[in-house]
C-alpha cells in the first residue's frame, strides 16, 4: 500500500481551501503499514561497547595458533574463548553464557 505525497504549495493557486482540507486531512488519516521487525542479522545495538582486551603473544605461539586455526579452520577468537571458558571452568566459575545471562537480566 503505498502513501498519497501531501499536497504541493506549488498546488495552492488552482485549489480552493476546502480542497487543500480534504486532501491534507485525507492523507493524514491513512493507515501506514509498520515494516516488520527484523528476525536475522545482527543483535541490536546497546549502549555497553564491548572494550578491547589485547595481549601479547609470542611470534612463536602466534605461528603455532595460527596453523591450529588453519587445521581446525577456526578463528583465533574462537580458540581464545575456549581456553577462557577452561580457566572459569578450572576455577569454579560460571561459564561466560551463564555471566552474559546475568548480565542481561540487571
Amino acid at each position: 500500500m503505498s502513501r498519497r505525497p501531501a499536497p504541493s504549495i506549488f498546488d495552492a493557486d488552482s485549489m480552493s481551501v476546502e480542497d487543500l482540507k480534504a486532501k491534507t486531512i485525507a492523507t493524514e488519516t491513512t493507515p501506514v503499514a509498520e515494516p516488520e521487525p527484523r528476525k536475522v542479522g545482527r543483535p541490536a545495538k546497546t549502549s555497553v561497547k564491548a572494550k578491547p582486551t589485547p595481549f601479547y603473544l609470542h611470534p612463536a605461539v602466534k605461528e603455532v595458533l595460527r596453523t591450529i586455526t588453519f587445521h581446525e579452520r577456526c578463528k583465533e577468537h574462537d580458540l581464545f574463548i575456549e581456553g577462557l571458558e577452561h580457566v572459569l571452568k578450572s576455577r569454579s566459575y560460571p561459564t561466560i553464557a551463564e555471566i552474559v545471562a546475568e548480565d542481561e537480566k540487571s
